[in-house]
């Protein structure tokens, strides 16, 4: 993929989707689906967005990091990036923003946005006057309806809401894929491994939005395969006083090595119980081996055979 910061023209005519795209959901993925299918016309697929949300509020909440990002849309099959700073277009008028942008930057041939896309300064234009705009500059524009699922449209706000929800099945059903952790993983404490659950600690980005906090069953992706993990969101009150939240995952059925340094993709699938303060390590040991047990139980019939012992029977 080819990735522009600045506003220089790429020189071959494009389909460009047009959006912030932060979730990269199923409505979406209906814009960006759209323009990729372009490809078939000659025209290369690109897409039009801001390097930092232009929405107020949800600067700490972000569903995907700029990594992410990118590789979602090359599956999709965006061929060309631009991660604009919303600085350099914010007092564009709308009749500026498709002169000078699609039509000079983009060479666009056909635009497409959701159903309830601004733009021109202060948002004052639709996706109605974006069409009647680049009419007149031979642009082809569509905007998209929006994907309904249970009578409501995707959205981001429903998204973030179900995921600090701990409601991960709700987030994924919009999201069209699973939520999930993905950074490297990091040198924690050592505790886990004290106790026989050796952990893969992974931190927050201080702008991703932070599930409700507690135990999930996950799934870890780790070299191209699947593992069944138990993961803990939050700040581990019976082992720290530290206000930091972290990702921590006990997969229990893995035999491997070390992982620090490796970048890891964890899956959270569903939310098993609020994180809690053990009065003991012992306590806790005997909580994650539980928390495990129903990981499996959840996760993978196949496994029923490999459960990991009740120690608290």
């Amino acid at each position: 993929m080819r990735i522009y910061r600045t506003l220089t023209p790429c020189g071959e005519p494009t389909a460009v989707a047009l959006g912030y795209f932060d979730g990269i959901h199923l409505g979406h993925r209906a814009v960006i689906g759209a323009a990729a299918q372009c490809r078939s016309q000659g025209l290369a697929p690109a897409v039009f967005t801001f390097a930092k949300t232009p929405k107020r509020g949800t600067e700490s909440e972000q569903l995907l990091c700029f990594e992410r990002k990118v590789e979602l849309l090359e599956e999709i099959g965006i061929e060309i990036l631009y991660i604009i700073d919303f600085e350099t277009v914010r007092e564009k008028t709308p009749e500026q923003f498709v002169a000078e942008v699609l039509k000079g930057v983009f060479n666009a041939k056909r635009v497409f946005c959701g159903y309830n896309y601004h733009f021109g300064k202060n948002g004052s234009a639709t996706g109605a006057e974006l069409k009647t705009l680049c009419e007149k500059y031979g642009i082809t524009a569509q905007f998209k309806s929006p994907v309904m699922i249970d009578g409501e449209p995707v959205s981001s706000t429903k998204i973030r809401a179900a995921i600090k929800d701990g409601d991960i099945k709700t987030a994924d059903k919009m999201l069209g894929r699973d939520f999930a952790v993905i950074s490297r993983s990091i040198e924690g404490s050592h505790i886990g491994s004290s106790i026989g659950t050796p952990t893969i600690n992974q931190r927050f980005r201080s702008d991703s939005v932070l599930p409700k906090f507690g135990v999930y069953a996950s799934e870890v992706i780790l070299d191209g395969e699947k593992h069944i993990g138990v993961t803990n969101i939050g700040v581990k009150p019976t082992v720290s006083d530290a206000n930091t939240p972290n990702c921590e995952t006990w997969m229990p059925l893995y035999g491997g090595g070390e992982l620090y340094g490796k970048r890891i993709e964890v899956r959270l699938k569903e939310f098993i119980r609020p994180e809690k303060r053990f009065d003991s390590l012992d306590e806790l040991k005997k909580a994650i081996k539980a928390d495990g047990e129903k990981a499996v139980n959840i996760l993978s019939e196949k496994h029923r055979k490999n459960r990991i012992p009740n120690t608290n029977a």
